[in-house]
């Protein structure tokens, strides 16, 4: 009796293991990516909703480009309302990372004659090639993205809410920053002479102002500012700090 039960004991066990041997791997496929021309014009905003890099180059004809995997580049959609460029994905995805897989990332470039706005919802990347020169700029970022690049304007109007990082260099007569929660604001190489900057949360700034800074802090963040200012207003409440040279 007791080897007849050691005999099914056995031929169980195989069984079992024989079936979780043969239990089907699960293959991603890959798909090869491509670039397609949007055909689009006429926009001075770019507002990105969804994790996409989008590279924007200032130059004399407009263009949209899209580049990425072929079996989801229809779920990428771009159109121009109002003169603003929108850059979105399809279905409200929500979730990229599980509908990506294995997918290369997706690069959106932008060619535009001039911008005088550029905004980020989610956790895409901008980034400004060679740079950008116009008369006012609006740059904002609501989520986790980040941009970054060299400008050139009059009026530079900044605004992070959420945790995305914003670098900037090169110049600006007056700018306007407003960060809330734990972003980062990086432009101690963009010049200014006029900075006011409001901050609260536990986010960053470094700024530089030759002849006016303006700042309050809220939070636990810390305020930077280099340039020497010749006028001097600061304010803060909670365990941040407030440095200028």
């Amino acid at each position: 009796m007791k080897s007849i039960k050691k005999f099914l004991l056995v031929a169980l066990l195989l069984t079992v293991a024989g079936y979780t041997y043969a239990k089907p791997v699960l293959v991603v496929k890959v798909s090869s990516s491509e670039i397609v021309d949007r055909h689009l014009s006429g926009f001075n905003a770019v507002n990105v909703a969804g994790p996409f890099d989008v590279v924007i180059t200032q130059g004399s004809t407009e263009s949209v480009k899209v580049e990425a995997p072929s079996d989801v580049m229809n779920r990428i959609l771009t159109e121009v309302n109002g003169g603003i460029l929108k850059v979105y994905s399809k279905h409200d995805i929500t979730n990229w990372g599980n509908f990506f897989g294995n997918h290369k990332k997706i690069v959106i470039y932008v060619v535009a004659k001039d911008l005088n706005a550029v905004s980020i919802t989610g956790s895409g990347d901008v980034t400004f090639r060679d740079g950008l020169t116009t008369n006012s700029l609006r740059l904002k970022i609501s989520g986790s993205g980040d941009m970054t690049g060299k400008i050139d304007v009059k009026s530079l109007e900044s605004s992070i809410s959420g945790s995305g990082d914003m670098r900037l260099a090169g110049h600006a007569n007056t700018s306007t920053v407003s960060l809330v929660g734990s972003g980062d604001y990086t432009a101690r190489n963009l010049e200014t002479a006029t900075t006011m900057i409001r901050l609260t949360g536990s986010g960053d700034a470094y700024v530089n102002a030759s002849e006016k800074i303006d700042a309050a802090l809220h939070g636990s963040g810390d305020i930077h500012c280099s340039g020497n200012p010749k006028n001097v207003s600061k304010s803060k409440s909670g365990s941040g700090d407030i440095y200028v040279n």
